[in-house]
């Protein structure tokens, strides 16, 4: 049985962190594949492990803690921009890798390979690409990379993205274009055989179109409100 006295609390990622490196993880309803992708975050050894649950209406929060993870639970649904703001607020460490909750054929090897270029110094933000994974997957990957929620990036770097928290789901278009307008230095790194699970498979059919569409709903709000803004 896991030891809960060496759990860390939410109290403990409000003050600088021993860590260089957090893996800050968002989930809205994501009970059945969260619990795998925390287990590889922790065997990482990377850093803390941040879950910021969403306002989910299942037990997201109780899964990712019996999996051994700090979970900042948010009293209502905020968007994934909201939940990433709240949780890089929290999360103290100097480099931010994010990776969504849903991640099939995942391992500790692709997230140290993530997270290498920014700890080292050599870019901003690294970027990771699916390949070889699930064919749907995959393919929107090699067209939108731009759109890819895998990503290590400086903390001081996400705090100043424009309208980071109001994003919702178009917080990587929010990222990429902040990225383009300063000239981050970004490095693509490829991520073999890792998927994820469809929100049709999720959700069911029809409601998880329908979730689909909101969510491009959003990312070309946010596109378009960061080309007015320029």
């Amino acid at each position: 049985m896991r030891n809960e006295s060496k759990q860390p609390t939410l109290s403990s990622f409000l003050t600088p962190h021993s860590s260089i490196c957090g893996i800050l993880i968002p989930a809205f309803n994501e009970e059945k594949t969260i619990a795998t992708v925390i287990r590889v975050a922790l065997e990482s050894q990377l850093g803390p492990v941040l879950v910021v649950d969403d306002g989910s209406s299942d037990g997201t929060a109780t899964v990712a803690e019996a999996a051994g993870a700090t979970v900042l639970k948010l009293p209502k649904n905020l968007g994934k921009g909201g939940a990433v703001f709240e949780g890089v607020r929290a999360l103290q460490t100097e480099t931010v890798l994010l990776i969504d909750a849903d991640l099939i054929g995942l391992t500790p090897q692709h997230l140290k390979d993530l997270a290498q270029p920014a700890l080292d110094g050599k870019a901003e933000m690294s970027r990771g690409v699916f390949t070889g994974g699930r064919w749907a997957t995959t393919a929107a990957q090699q067209l939108t990379p731009q759109l890819n929620g895998q990503r290590a990036i400086k903390r001081e770097k996400l705090l100043k993205i424009q309208g980071l928290r109001e994003s919702r789901y178009g917080i990587e278009i929010a990222i990429t274009e902040q990225a383009k307008r300063e000239n981050w230095q970004m490095v693509d790194v490829t991520m073999p055989n890792v998927s994820q699970v469809m929100k049709e498979e999720k959700r069911g059919f029809w409601q998880g179109l329908k979730y689909r569409l909101w969510m491009y709903a959003d990312i070309v709000r946010t596109y378009i409100k960061r080309k007015q803004s320029r």
